[in-house]
């Protein structure tokens, strides 16, 4: 039996994985997913963008300081999206590169080095958007259900948590970045020399220890609900919020199963898109979990919104009102255009009327109106009256950061 000997250029500019039997390598346009790749990520940027700019109206309308979560939060966001050093950055250039979903019997073998150097840095970038938002989340958490200079069973098993996250996150980033010798094997497997351990070793326990933690943090975030000493609706509306988090549970279990597959598969440039895509909902389930209890403060205190509105009507009024004034029509305004206008020049009328001949008389207040009942009206003159309102504002809208976000809702 004669053996087909293959230049290296050949096997370089070959397909990636032997084909299966009948199926012809399709390198300029193989077959892919894209669509469903770009409406994910559309969807997961718009809802983390939507929700963190809710979390920040919410904090600066209501004063509330900056704290060491809202840190974690911003460099979080940084890593998940930011160009060039975030994970969804990551898909799209992927995406660019070769689409989603391809098999890797549609890719030249000189190509794949690229494509698993994008996969590396998405690996490192999601493991730290992760280990950011699960210690953003205890921070902000222990800060709400721990009263200040106490010291109950949420303030301990948080903290345990907490220190449980960074160590699995630091381990986890290097496992990753130290699973082969030297490090360009990681990612270019044409690379014969080195060695590289079983990624099974530290994926599968990484994917499955995050699942443990986030319902940890669960469980223990709802016993602490249930035992707020408010009313059951207000419980439950509260719990409501919180719940957001069943949906990164649910996340990262699809996320485990489909590590599982990935690393089983010789088709990894295929099962690797299956695993990007469930790490992308369970950070965006994370992110609203985080800003989840902002929102009702954020609807609660629309005093800014209205402002801003109150402005933009306005100068929409006054440009209505310049722009009858230049036009050249003849016609009679009817009424109400008359009453729009001497609102609108109520000042410019007041100083009017001051230099007018005839004399203006202020009219005694109610109280004195009594005394004197026999008050005669000028016949010749301009009545005038004045009317003040004084309202007192007796609420104190500074919140500490020791509130409910949810407080005002």
């Amino acid at each position: 039996m004669s053996q087909i000997s293959m230049t290296p250029e050949e096997i370089l500019n070959g397909p990636a994985l032997q084909p299966p039997p009948g199926h012809k390598p399709n390198f300029e346009h193989p077959a892919n997913l894209n669509a469903v790749a770009q409406f994910t990520n559309a969807i997961c940027l718009c809802s983390i963008t939507l929700v963190t700019l809710i979390r920040a109206y919410a904090k600066v309308s209501n004063r509330n300081k900056l704290e060491i979560e809202d840190g974690a939060l911003s460099t979080c966001f940084s890593t998940y999206i930011r160009e060039p050093d975030g994970s969804l950055w990551c898909s799209y250039y992927v995406l660019h590169m070769i689409g989603a979903f391809p098999h890797q019997w549609d890719v030249r073998l000189r190509d794949l080095a690229p494509i698993f150097y994008i996969h590396h840095l998405g690996f490192n970038f999601c493991a730290a958007t992760s280990g950011l938002w699960k210690a953003a989340i205890l921070l902000e958490w222990n800060r709400i259900f721990v009263p200040r200079g106490t010291r109950n069973s949420f303030y301990w098993i948080g903290n345990i948590l907490l220190a449980f996250n960074s160590i699995t996150t630091i381990a986890y980033i290097t496992a990753e970045n130290m699973s082969c010798f030297p490090y360009r094997k990681i990612w270019d497997k044409t690379i014969l020399e080195g060695y590289c351990i079983n990624q099974k070793i530290f994926q599968i326990p990484g994917c499955f220890m995050n699942t443990i933690y986030i319902a940890a943090v669960m469980v223990l975030t709802q016993r602490t609900i249930w035992r707020l000493q408010v009313a059951t609706k207000k419980k439950m509306g509260v719990s409501f919020l919180f719940l957001v988090g069943l949906l990164a549970l649910a996340s990262s279990i699809a996320r485990a199963v489909a590590m599982i597959k990935f690393l089983d598969s010789d088709d990894k440039t295929y099962t690797i898109n299956g695993v990007y895509l469930w790490t992308l909902a369970e950070n965006t389930c994370c992110f609203l979990a985080l800003c989840a209890p902002w929102i009702p403060r954020a609807f609660s205190n629309t005093d800014s919104i209205r402002r801003i509105i109150d402005k933009i009507v306005f100068y929409t009024r006054i440009s209505r009102r310049n722009s009858r004034r230049t036009s050249k029509s003849h016609t009679w305004p009817s009424q109400q255009v008359h009453v729009e206008r001497e609102l609108w020049d109520a000042d410019r009328m007041y100083h009017g009327m001051r230099d007018a001949t005839m004399p203006l008389v202020k009219y005694p207040s109610l109280s004195s109106r009594n005394e004197q009942s026999d008050l005669a009206l000028p016949s010749d003159g301009i009545l005038m009256t004045t009317e003040i309102v004084v309202a007192i504002d007796t609420v104190d809208r500074r919140s500490s950061s020791r509130d409910y976000p949810w407080s005002n809702a």
